[in-house]
């Protein structure tokens, strides 16, 4: 697979924990939560953009319904996941929750 999603990502991720770590809040954990979730494809070495996007919003989806999270950190997680497709011009964009994050990568 090319690195070019994975490294955009990872990149637009790293920069909007670094922001969250001068005004720690809920997206340092959301970051956080994503960046585990990217690894773990990453290391399956998908092989295309496309494959890898599919088995991280498979992952993630079922991530978010099992794992013991409120609700308000689902939408978080979801609404920067969202924005981090957008700003690296994912489809997944459009088909992602609503995004309430300004940060740009």
């Amino acid at each position: 697979m090319s690195e070019s999603l994975i490294g955009a990502a990872e990149h637009c991720l790293r920069a909007r924990e670094q922001a969250a770590l001068e005004a720690p809040d809920d997206a340092l954990f959301y970051c956080a939560y994503l960046l585990g979730h990217l690894n773990l494809v990453a290391a399956e070495q998908p092989e295309s953009d496309a494959a890898a996007l599919h088995r991280l919003q498979q992952n993630l989806e079922r991530a978010l319904r099992l794992d013991r999270l409120s609700d308000q950190d689902r939408s978080g997680i979801r609404s920067l996941w969202k924005a981090v497709c957008g700003e690296i011009g994912s489809p997944l964009a459009n088909r992602s929750s609503t995004s309430t994050s300004s940060t740009r990568c």
